[in-house]
């Protein structure tokens, strides 16, 4: 009797132990593989084996109220990440801008937030009001500027692209482009407000670059999806957990803001 008992009781605390596990995998059905930068900050950066940032919290946020699982790839550049996406080797990107192009091999999911794409200048190269409050940029087409290869920055400055190809130049990082601009091989870069105002807290940017008032363009950012990876149902699911989640997006982009802001203030200090 009191064998069959004991039997109970550890049949009992197995079952309770074994339980949790059993929870996650009813709650993950589908794991799927998102592109992730390993240098991206404060969006996408990699320390050890574990990613963090800002789109990555958002992310995971996302994915885990959509009843997702995730496993994270980087790859060296956004055009690469969009090549193997073709393949289909990467699911879903995050930080896209819509263009007519993409849309022909992805889904967009609805936005879940803003991309402010912002001109940053060398501290001896300063930018005039006149330039500042141009809406044409027609003053870029007589300069170097450094992109981000593959990353999207509306049709004014497609324009100027067109005009001087040979005026724009594709980096793959953010720091490596502010080094030209740090060393004056470029005279501007075009860089993501919050990674720019990252950058410019930091050494060796902070004693020599400025961001400039010219806002080259701002957009709503999606989550590309490969197609076919999820149903019809899925993908609502999936929309429907940003929809719900805006607010706590929007809360994690003040604090991440008000960090940054932190940061220029200890610098300052």
């Amino acid at each position: 009797m009191h064998f069959f008992r004991h039997c109970s009781r550890f049949l009992l605390i197995c079952l309770l132990s074994f339980t949790p596990f059993v929870s996650q995998a009813q709650a993950c059905t589908q794991t799927v593989t998102v592109s992730a930068s390993d240098n991206w900050p404060p969006y996408s950066f990699r320390s050890g084996e574990q990613y963090h940032g800002l789109d990555i919290e958002i992310l995971e946020l996302v994915l885990k109220s959509a009843d997702l699982c995730w496993r994270y790839v980087s790859f060296p550049s956004s055009s690469r990440t969009f090549e193997e996406f073709k393949k289909g080797k990467v699911d879903i990107i995050f930080a896209a801008s819509f263009t007519q192009e993409r849309r022909r091999f992805s889904e967009f999911s609805v936005p879940y937030r803003d991309e402010v794409m912002q001109l940053f200048r060398h501290k001896s190269n300063p930018l005039s009001p006149q330039r500042a409050l141009n809406p044409t940029l027609s003053f870029l087409s007589k300069s170097i500027v450094a992109v981000n290869r593959g990353s999207v920055y509306g049709e004014a400055f497609s324009r100027i692209v067109q005009q001087c190809p040979d005026c724009v130049v594709d980096i793959n990082l953010a720091t490596e482009r502010f080094d030209l601009l740090v060393k004056k091989r470029v005279d501007y870069a075009v860089e993501d407000l919050f990674t720019g105002i990252y950058l410019i807290n930091r050494d060796p940017y902070k004693t020599h670059i400025r961001a400039s008032r010219l806002t080259v363009h701002k957009n709503p950012v999606h989550y590309m999806i490969r197609p076919g990876l999820l149903s019809e149902k899925r993908l609502q699911q999936f929309n429907l957990a940003i929809i719900r989640n805006q607010a706590a997006i929007d809360a994690l982009i003040d604090q991440h803001f008000q960090r940054l802001l932190s940061g220029a203030e200890q610098v300052k200090q």
